[in-house]
Formats: structure tokens, sequence, C-alpha cells
């Protein structure tokens, strides 16, 4: 398996012959929106073009429909024939975009060798979840290669915990930029929250994304590094990869 962070929450995942696009936000520099007012996002630019981005792509993953993870620019960008995978509740909204082949993944869906389940989590606390709305992870398995859990935008909560604990997975993807939201969050995981991860992850490789992009985080790669530095975890089991970077797994 390797999986290359692209900006943000947008990974690519090879695993057992797929290539899988995570979460296309793919707005220039500067050309999203603000979530928090200070600046508009995304607040550096993708480290490829889209169209060395799309090249090799099978199929697309969505976890929320959200504007940083699944923009107009990626609306564009994507063709309409793209197989695109999601939680039943974002079906009917992504045909409305002109997608042909939206499958949802529900309990269990296949691709290639590829099994694809959904999880759940929690996008904050309960004072921002009527805004945030209902978001999803993926566990990813296939033969003689490591299961990923994908959390996606969640904060540490007792549906994480579970997955962590039933289905110990070999690699851990999870959102670490804080945010807030009208004053009020974490949104998805801080930095306390992905140490804590790491603690409960067992033997799994925690990498953590969604960091260094967006206007109203709180938490950046070097808050997170310093903060990993000085906390009794297996400083080898996290991981904090670059824009553009590739890890094998």
């Amino acid at each position: 398996m390797q999986i290359r962070l692209i900006r943000s929450a947008t990974l690519t995942v090879d695993v057992a012959g797929s290539r899988l696009l995570l979460d296309p936000w793919l707005a220039a520099k500067g050309e999203g929106r603000s979530y928090s007012g200070r600046a508009t996002s995304p607040l550096v630019d993708l480290p490829l073009t889209v169209e060395e981005l799309l090249d090799g792509i099978d199929a697309v993953l969505i976890s929320p429909l959200h504007s940083d993870h699944f923009d107009e620019a990626a609306q564009r960008a994507l063709p309409k024939s793209m197989p695109i995978l999601c939680d039943s509740r974002d079906q009917a909204a992504i045909m409305a975009m002109g997608f042909e082949d939206v499958r949802a993944i529900g309990q269990r869906l296949t691709l290639g060798s590829v099994q694809i389940r959904t999880t759940d989590g929690r996008h904050g606390p309960p004072e921002v979840l009527d805004d945030m709305g209902e978001v999803s992870g993926f566990l990813l398995n296939a033969a003689d290669e490591p299961t990923l859990y994908w959390a996606g935008d969640t904060i540490l909560c007792p549906e994480v915990e579970v997955v962590l604990a039933n289905e110990r997975p070999d690699v851990v993807v999870v959102h670490g930029c804080g945010a807030l939201w009208k004053g009020k969050g974490p949104l998805v995981m801080d930095g306390p929250m992905v140490l804590e991860t790491v603690r409960l992850s067992g033997h799994a490789k925690v990498v953590v994304t969604h960091l260094d992009a967006v206007d109203h985080a709180t938490v950046s790669r070097a808050d997170l590094t310093r903060m990993a530095a000085a906390a009794p975890i297996d400083q080898s089991r996290l991981l904090v990869p670059e824009d553009g970077e590739l890890l094998s797994f």
C-alpha cells in the first residue's frame, strides 16, 4: 500500500492494484473560501497539476460533501464517468452534480480486490454538529495488504475508539488541524487527540493530514511535531507528511 498526501485531506491510495483519490479539493491557492474570515483557503498550492493528479485514478472516495473535501474545481475536473464512492446519504447529491457512476458504500462495497465499508464519527462537539452535519470514515481491506482506517472529519470520540479497538487497523489516517467554527471546536482532531489516537492504535502507523491548508485551523505541522516530541509515545508510529510526500506500508 502506498499513500500520497496531496494537500489538506486530499490523498491518493494505491492498494491491491487500484488507485483511489480521496476527498479531492482542487482549487488553486486562495481560490476557495474563508472559514474564519482570516484568509482565503486553500492557503497553499497543489504540489502537482490536476492533470498529473488524475492520471491513473480508478475511483474517487468522498467523506463529507464540504467545500474543502469535494469542491467545484474537483467537480469540474473529474470525468463524469469516474466511479464515485460515498456514504449512501450523499449518493443523490453527487448524482445531481452529473456524475454517472455513484456507488453507495453502506456496510460493504468491493472495488477490484479492495473491500470498503463506512465508519461513524463526530465532526466536532455537540454545539456544532447541526452546522457540520453527518460524516463518515472508511475501512479498506485487501488480501496481503495493510488494513487502512481513514477516520475522516471527526474528533476522537467513542465511535472512533470502537473501530481502533475492534478492527485493529495497520494504518490510521486522521485529520489533525483542530479547527474552529464560530469559535467552537475542535471540528477534527487536535494535538492531544492525535497523540491519544497513537496510544490507542496499538501497532498501527498513524498518519496525520488536513494540516496547514485551511484558515480556521488551530494546529499546524510544527505544533504537532513539537507536542509529539514531548509526549510518551512511540515516535516511529506517528507520521506527519508534507504535501506531495509518498508513504509506503
